[in-house]
């Protein structure tokens, strides 16, 4: 078996071991608690206010990406992932405003999107092109499935938020092994490592939510969790913007 074939292999030994060990767990549903946010002031009329427009940095970032997608041909995965990254920040600012279960969902639908197809960029960089390009669509369903799955779960009172969990984090602890790998073919370890790098920070300032809000009263770990996460978004332009000469990345 080729060098190349068994990193292929442990690759998949580890979307296989990760989904048994998600659902080795018993299903757990969404908590009510979490919709209770530390920041809820109502500033100029609107709930939650910095909740909402700390969103305003997945708008930027994407934009910035579709705009360089479409100059220089990034191809698909790098469109879908900016494109969702736009629809984050208005499905998340959605959410903010009224946080439910109901209203979660579009905040959630489109971040799946980003996740599976920054992944499938990574494996058509990393590991084969074409494969990248046959994997994107599967990957998203995949991402969206496990969104609809968990919303129509909720609905009987059965909620399992477990294939949304592993849709979560598994393309990133996946990317994490790609970059000891495999050689990236344009997009720099580097780079990657960076988006990583925020997108640890912004789960950081997510569980330190209200701790990060009582240090002064001025931010919440929640806002600051947008604006680390755009700043993943924003990363993955840069690292691209980085790549001259390129045709296609995937």
């Amino acid at each position: 078996m080729s060098a190349l074939r068994t990193k292929v292999v442990l690759m998949i030994c580890l979307g296989v071991a990760a989904a048994a060990v998600v659902f080795a767990f018993p299903r757990f549903a969404q908590d009510p608690r979490y919709h209770e946010f530390a920041d809820q002031r109502r500033i100029a009329g609107v709930p939650n206010l910095l909740n909402v427009v700390s969103n305003a940095m997945f708008a930027v970032a994407g934009i910035l990406g579709l705009r360089l997608a479409w100059k220089h041909a990034r191809g698909p995965a790098a469109v879908a992932f900016f494109l969702s990254a736009v629809l984050v920040a208005a499905g998340s600012a959605y959410y903010h405003v009224r946080p439910t279960n109901q209203t979660l969902v579009w905040d959630r639908l489109p971040m799946t999107v980003a996740f599976m197809s920054l992944l499938a960029l990574v494996i058509g960089d990393r590991i084969d092109v074409r494969a990248g390009r046959l994997l994107l669509g599967p990957l998203i369903a995949v991402g969206m499935g496990s969104v609809i799955y968990w919303r129509l779960t909720e609905a009987v009172g059965r909620g399992d938020l477990r294939p949304y969990a592993l849709v979560q984090f598994f393309p990133m602890l996946a990317i994490a092994l790609m970059l000891f790998l495999f050689r990236g073919r344009y997009i720099g370890t580097a780079g990657l490592a960076g988006v990583l790098g925020w997108y640890g920070a912004a789960k950081v300032c997510e569980l330190l939510d209200r701790q990060m809000l009582s240090l002064g009263g001025i931010v919440s770990g929640h806002t600051l969790k947008h604006l680390a996460a755009g700043m993943a978004v924003f990363w993955v332009w840069r690292t691209l913007r980085g790549q001259t000469g390129i045709q296609s990345v995937q």
